[in-house]
């Protein structure tokens, strides 16, 4: 199972980048929120998003965290008081070159994952591509309410006076 914080933080992520493109859509062609989100069907923000980019990126930034690479570094047995560092040191120990291999860090978060969590943000990716065929245009426009939806709650938690531009709370209540 992918761990909670990495999975709130790829998904906090996405919804983010959606609702700034959709808000700045909004904006700029002054219609309203539902107007905008169909205009960013036509954008190449929304191409890259529906070829499951943002997953890609990540988890290539992942692959590229994989622990083995850091086998022989000098930070292994380097004096240190950085919590992060000795979480890595720990693990470089602990752990045998096999699951060095399996063993990726996600920065952002400072969790660990493996191969088999990345095969399941793979699956998510493809759920989240599927979801994404414009075959389906109701569909779609409804996927992306819920993102924005997703991030202005995120975003009334953490910034509760910053303006919401596209009210989607709003719209949906």
């Amino acid at each position: 199972m992918i761990p909670l914080k990495i999975k709130e933080h790829l998904d906090n992520y996405i919804h983010q980048e959606v609702y700034v493109q959709i808000a700045v859509i909004k904006g700029k062609e002054k219609v309203s929120t539902n107007a905008a989100i169909n205009s960013y069907f036509n954008s190449n923000h929304f191409r890259d998003l529906s070829e499951g980019r943002p997953y890609d990126h990540f988890i290539d930034g992942l692959n590229d965290k994989c622990l083995i690479k850091l086998i022989n570094s000098p930070m292994k047995d380097k004096e240190t008081n950085d919590v992060v560092i000795i979480e890595l040191q720990k693990k470089l120990k602990e752990l045998s070159n096999d699951e060095l291999e399996n063993t990726f860090w996600e920065i952002e978060t400072g969790e660990f994952i493996n191969n088999d969590q990345i095969k399941e943000l793979e699956r998510e990716r493809d759920q989240m591509i599927k979801s994404l065929d414009l075959k389906d245009k109701d569909n779609v426009h409804q996927v992306l309410v819920n993102f924005c939806k997703k991030y202005e709650e995120l975003c009334i938690i953490k910034y509760p006076d910053a303006p919401l531009p596209l009210e989607i709370l709003k719209l949906v209540n």
